[in-house]
């Protein structure tokens, strides 16, 4: 169980989104509509469905961060390598001109510059560095 923690949790929305494009499906195409009280029509499709799911994989990527330790360091290296992959994906396959996949490997870029952030200023906590 320990080791399924070091596995990014980006990935998920990542997997369903490269699933979605592969298979032809349009991540643009309605699952749902909605009348909001002022008459607008909200259209809910797997756009949404991705980017929620991706903003809370963010928040608990930003949160498992802050755990020092050795496995840390393999969990850092393996959202990196998510981001660098989906950026080539993104920039060398058809499927990556998709609106929502830019969104994804940008959450996958702040995903890792924050990591790193958080993980510094934990460490220099943590061995009593201070200006």
């Amino acid at each position: 169980m320990r080791a399924l923690s070091k596995i990014p949790l980006l990935l998920i929305p990542a997997l369903l989104l490269n699933g979605l494009m592969f298979a032809g499906y349009p991540t643009s195409s309605p699952l749902a509509q909605f009348t909001l009280p002022s008459g607008a029509a909200f259209v809910f499709g797997w756009y949404e469905i991705i980017l929620i799911i991706g903003l809370a994989a963010l928040y608990l990527e930003v949160l498992k961060s802050t755990a020092t330790g050795t496995g840390s360091v393999l969990d850092h290296a393996l959202s990196l390598a998510l981001f660098v992959i989906l950026l080539l994906e993104m920039l060398l396959a058809p499927i990556g001109g998709d609106p929502a996949f830019l969104l994804l490997v940008l959450l996958c870029l702040f995903d890792v510059v924050a990591a790193f952030t958080v993980s510094i200023a934990v460490a220099r906590r943590d061995m009593g560095f201070h200006r």
